[in-house]
């Protein structure tokens, strides 16, 4: 029997990492002056902001099989926290200043990524319940949400709430199709790979590799599976580098380890600060505009970056000190 699963730090560097990103890829899409956004090298950069995303959902995934490796665990605290990922998703779109505003509410039902990591968090719990047969359940579904993606481009209910999951055509920015498929397949790969640096962890990189490199081009919104399969395999790879140098670089990593813990804290504060927040009159996101220079916007990036960290500190030591 699998031996109780041990915390791996990388994980939480992984998370952070991502984080930072996704931060700066909100920061330079806001506001990096329109024309440069229009250029040659953003437009190359753009491709690796793709892979943020990515990241989140396989960590997701991975994570949820390496707790309930040794032994199962109850669903029902983990449900509670996706239900409650799922109501901060809705509320981060509900129109507060508009609430009487028909069109306005139709933008209340965009998915984005908060709504697609719910989902596919339930999928897994749901999968747990089949026991050893799981993997295959959730071999299946990684199939399926991949698979079907073009096909559920075309899926149209007249039921707004539904049909923003199954296709961007609605206004969504994520949808289940292809998104999910990520989460999935970091389910998958901790049965293949217990997060060690061992030769497990040279097969994970190896195939990664054939994944990203092996795949043509595809910018987003890509096709399946060429989509999925390329940032599939970027992720493995740099799953298995954090893997071999946490340890090494821990003394100096702490504060991305803590993001990575926090990060759903930080993910709704930095978009608050961007989107809601007014300074003085008008949040940021309109009060600066795409006008910037990238100097700037990296200043931008640093402040959003460290007062959101410092809230996620906040609330860490808060939690301690409550137990």
């Amino acid at each position: 029997m699998t031996l109780p699963s041990k915390r791996l730090l990388w994980l939480d560097l992984f998370r952070g990492l991502a984080v930072l990103g996704m931060v700066w890829t909100h920061s330079a899409n806001t506001f990096l002056d329109a024309r440069l956004q229009n250029t040659a090298w953003y437009h190359e950069l753009s491709y690796y902001h793709g892979l943020i995303a990515p990241a989140f959902f396989w960590i997701a995934g991975f994570v949820r099989a390496h707790v309930t490796a040794a032994t199962p665990k109850p669903a029902l605290p983990a449900l509670k926290r996706l239900l409650m990922v799922l109501l901060i998703a809705y509320l981060m779109y509900v129109p507060w200043n508009d609430l009487f505003e028909a069109q306005a509410w139709r933008a209340a039902c965009t998915v984005n990524v908060l709504h697609c990591l719910a989902i596919s968090g339930m999928l897994m719990l749901l999968a747990e319940h089949a026991g050893r047969w799981r993997h295959a359940v959730v071999a299946v579904l990684l199939v399926l949400f991949v698979g079907l993606q073009k096909s559920a481009e075309s899926w149209h209910t007249g039921l707004l709430f539904i049909d923003q999951y199954f296709n961007r055509n609605q206004g969504s920015l994520f949808a289940l199709f292809p998104w999910v498929g990520f989460g999935l397949a970091g389910f998958l790969m901790r049965g293949l790979w217990s997060g060690k640096v061992d030769r497990h962890a040279v097969l994970v990189f190896i195939l990664g590799a054939l994944l990203a490199f092996a795949q043509p081009y595809s910018p987003w919104p890509g096709g399946p599976p060429e989509f999925f399969l390329e940032r599939l395999g970027w992720v493995m790879m740099a799953a298995v580098l954090l893997a071999c140098v946490a340890d090494r670089v821990s003394t100096v990593t702490g504060w991305l380890r803590l993001a990575g813990r926090e990060s759903l804290l930080l993910y709704v504060v930095h978009l608050l600060l961007i989107h809601a927040v007014p300074l003085p009159r008008q949040p940021l996101q309109f009060l600066i505009g795409m006008t910037q220079p990238l100097w700037v916007v990296f200043l931008i990036f640093v402040g959003l970056f460290v007062v959101s960290l410092g809230l996620g500190w906040w609330n860490e030591r808060r939690k301690t000190s409550c137990k």
